[in-house]
Order: structure tokens, then sequence, then C-alpha cells
């Protein structure tokens, strides 16, 4: 409800909004019945007087006053901290824009053009637009019937479309040089979705009888190239120790648009893989929770190749473990067991060193705890993704990333720095009496939002915007300094 709450608000009080300029123009002669808007007469002078409020969060109505504004929107510009600011409305002495998001400087800059579109007014404001900035959630796209929480795999626009149930994402920019988001729907795979975050359209690549893969559990980019995306799949979990049975990873290329899937190793039951900068492969299996090197070995026998064992993340153990590079190859962080394991890649052999518990229960307990190394607790973590800190690069740290994880099962995105620090960084928000933490509520990350068993993430660095797959929500959630 808080979520409807939030946007209606914002819708009413944009119609306010509107309908006072129609008020207002009626009175000053530039709206009567059907008549055409009014321009700015160039043969007088524009005034600017001020503007307010001064202060505000994103989406606020700012009100500018002067004089000769004309009512043609069109012909208005304004601009705050340098970032356009949608022109709501003018009433010829009013002028009603929307405080953008990312407008931190403040400045705010007016241009009036007359019905030529020539320039014939422009000001600075020397009072500047302090923006109020909070970290909130919302949802991007995937309609669910509200009644029965159902969805369907239904393309379209964001407004229009669905999502079986989102488990995993990665960031992209296709050969359009359009941003988009790759998604697996539905654990397992029912479908590859392709997210257009400019376009706003939700497309299928491919359906999973159209594939042959089996149980598709994670994907991946090639790191040195990423125009070859990998599948690794699980294989139905019926060749646990047969590694030449079934495909455990298969992968699709750029220039086939990702559209046809092909076979690249046969392997036991495997869950993800990860792609080092100078092209080593590295994946993991089910059993005993193994981390191999991919085609190391050529069985002679069996004409194929196979990879080389090198270590068990948690000795004499099997779970679904899932691996994430460092961009820097650092580390690879391994999410499993109800715990984040870090494991150091070795430049010259080329290879992954054992892993070491980083945060999380050392019997693999689970629960919620945000505390330091092996105090803090988890509820079976997914997908991960590294984000730089810009005051660890200022304090000239060696590792400047900090890790954000979905805790599935607790409803929440999690925060791991590099120092073992583990804090909630959204989601668990606006408990209420039912003590519920759980459910589909949009705001401010840590005192509003929610999520419900979110498992896959991933990060738009230019925007600074994370985006995740909230599986039980049905839907691609936004998570953004506003």
């Amino acid at each position: 409800m808080n979520n409807q709450k939030n946007y209606f608000t914002c819708i009413i009080a944009i119609f306010i909004a509107i309908g006072f300029f129609v008020s207002s123009c009626s009175l000053e002669g530039g709206y009567e019945g059907n008549k055409p808007t009014v321009p700015a007469d160039p043969s007088k002078p524009v005034l600017f007087t001020d503007f307010y409020p001064k202060e505000g969060p994103v989406r606020t109505l700012i009100f500018i006053e002067g004089s000769n504004f004309g009512t043609e929107i069109e012909n208005i510009e304004v601009q705050i901290g340098g970032v356009s600011a949608p022109v709501i409305g003018s009433s010829g002495s009013k002028i009603c824009v929307m405080a953008p998001r990312r407008s931190n400087r403040g400045d705010v800059v007016v241009k009036i053009k007359d019905e030529k579109s020539k320039l014939i007014g422009e000001h600075q404001f020397e009072e500047l637009f302090y923006l109020q900035s909070a970290l909130l959630v919302s949802t991007l796209t995937g309609k669910v019937d509200p009644q029965t929480n159902s969805s369907s795999i239904i393309n379209g626009s964001f407004k229009d479309a669905e999502f079986q149930n989102p488990w995993w994402l990665e960031f992209d920019i296709d050969n359009e040089g359009n941003k988009v988001i790759y998604c697996i729907d539905s654990e397992g795979m029912a479908a590859l979705r392709k997210i257009n975050l400019t376009t706003e359209e939700v497309s299928t690549v491919f359906m999973k009888g159209q594939s042959g893969t089996e149980n598709v559990k994670s994907m991946l980019f090639d790191t040195p190239t990423r125009d070859t995306l990998f599948f690794v799949d699980d294989n139905g979990r019926g060749s646990w120790n047969d590694r030449h049975q079934m495909p455990n990873i298969f992968y699709a290329v750029r220039n086939e648009g990702f559209r046809k899937v092909y076979p690249y190793l046969y392997a036991q039951t495997s869950y993800s893989a990860v792609s080092m900068s100078d092209g080593s492969l590295f994946y993991n299996t089910w059993t005993n929770s193994t981390v191999y090197k991919a085609k190391q070995i050529y069985d002679e026998q069996a004409q194929m190749w196979d990879g080389k064992a090198l270590f068990s993340v948690k000795a004499n153990s099997s779970d679904h473990i899932f691996m994430f590079r460092h961009p820097d190859d650092l580390y690879v962080y391994i999410t499993g067991f109800n715990g984040v394991y870090r494991c150091a890649y070795d430049f010259e052999s080329k290879e992954l060193v054992s892993s070491v518990l980083h945060v999380g229960d050392i019997g693999g307990g689970d629960g919620y705890v945000d505390a330091p190394g092996s105090s803090a607790r988890f509820n079976r973590p997914r997908q991960g993704v590294f984000v730089k800190n810009k005051q660890y690069e200022a304090e000239g740290r060696a590792d400047i990333y900090d890790f954000y994880v979905c805790d599935h099962h607790n409803n929440a995105i999690r925060k791991v720095t590099p120092d073992g620090e583990v804090s909630t960084f959204a989601g668990r928000g606006s408990v209420g009496v039912d003590g519920r933490v759980w459910g589909w509520i949009d705001g401010e990350a840590r005192e509003t939002a929610r999520f419900r068993e979110p498992t896959g993430i991933c990060y738009d660095e230019e925007t600074e915007i994370f985006y995740v797959a909230d599986r039980e929500n049905k839907r691609i959630r936004t998570i953004s300094v506003e």
C-alpha cells in the first residue's frame, strides 16, 4: 500500500499543479476555452524574480516566478544542477518544474524562447536549489495480478511486461548501444529475457525448450571480450559424479544475439562459474563443493576436456554455491553455506587459491545479523555484485570494492566490506505489528522498502543504479540515490 500511496501522492501533486496553471492562465487571458497557448513576446523583456521552494527531494515541484514566460512549455528550458528538469506547465508568470535526480549542484538556469524557437531570455538564479538525497527502492517493471500474485512470461513495454520468477541478472550494452539487462526468468531458466533500459521494453531471447539446457542456475560474460555469454547448468542433478554425462556449461555469442546455445563443457552438476581477465574460466560442482579450472585435462577415452580440481569450498560438504570475480582479479567471492567465502587469484599460476570464510557462520547456520566476520548471519545468499567505493579509492586502499549480495530468505540486500563488515543495504522496512519484513513496497531503502526473496542483482556504474531480481514479487526493482 505504501508503494501505491507514494505513486498517487506524486500524481495528485502534478494534477494540482496542472490545475493551478489552467486556472491561472484563464485569469491572465492565456486560456479561454480551447484557445491555443500564448508564446513569449520577443518585443518585451523576460523578467525572473524568484523560485521556491529552495530545497526538497527528487520530484519536488519547483515554481519559478517572473513575467513574459509564455505558456508554450516546449519553448521553456530549465536546468537544475546541469540536469534538465521536466517542465509541467506555465501560466506566463509562473513556471512549474519537477526536481530531477542527480541535480546535486543546485544551480537553477532558465531559458525562454519565442514561437520561432529563438532565445529571448536566460537567467541563472544566485540562490541554489538544495536536493535532499535519499536511497530509494523503486519498481522498474513487472506486471502482476494483484489478487492472485500471478504472472507469466509476457513481453512488451515496462508497463505491460510480466516475469515468471526473475532469478539472475547481467548488465550489458548491446550492439545498438542500448543499456540492457539479461535476466534468467525462473530458477532453471524457463526463458532468457532482455530488459532494454533505453527503449523501456522487455523481450524474450529464447525459451528453455529452444536452448537444449536442462536446469540453468547462473550466467556470466567472458571477462576479456564480453562477446560470449556462459550458462551454468546443474543438468538436472542427474550427473553428480559422471563428468561426461551431460553439459554443465553452455555458451551463446553476441554476433548471434545470444539466441543460439551450444554445449561448452561436460562435467558434474554445477551452479556457477567465473571468467578472469586473462580468459581463465573456473566453475564449481555440487559434489563436495569443488572448484575446478575449466578445460585443463584431456580425456583420451572420452575425447573430452575435463576440469582440474583445485579445492573444496567447505570440506566434505555440498551446497548451492555461486562465484563472483573481483573487478581487479584480486579475489573470487563465493556465496553458499550461509556465508560469503573468499579465495585469492594467483596471477603466476593462473589458479584460484583455497577459499577462506570471509563473513557468516563458521558452521553454516542461518540467521539475520549485521556484524563483522563470523558474527554475521545470512539465509541463503545468492547473486552478488562488486561496486567501487570512492572513499576507499581516495584513501588509497588496495581493495576499493564493496560486495552487495541478495540475501534470499532474509528478504534483503546486504553489503559486505573488504574488511568483513556486514550491514543491510536495502529491504526489511516498514515493519508493522505483524512483524513481517517481506512484501512489495517502494520507498526509502531501509525505513520503508521491502523485497520478497530477491535472488539476482547487477549494477550500472555510470548511473549508480542497482537492479534487483525480486523473485517472489515477480518484478525488477531498482535501488538508487535520488
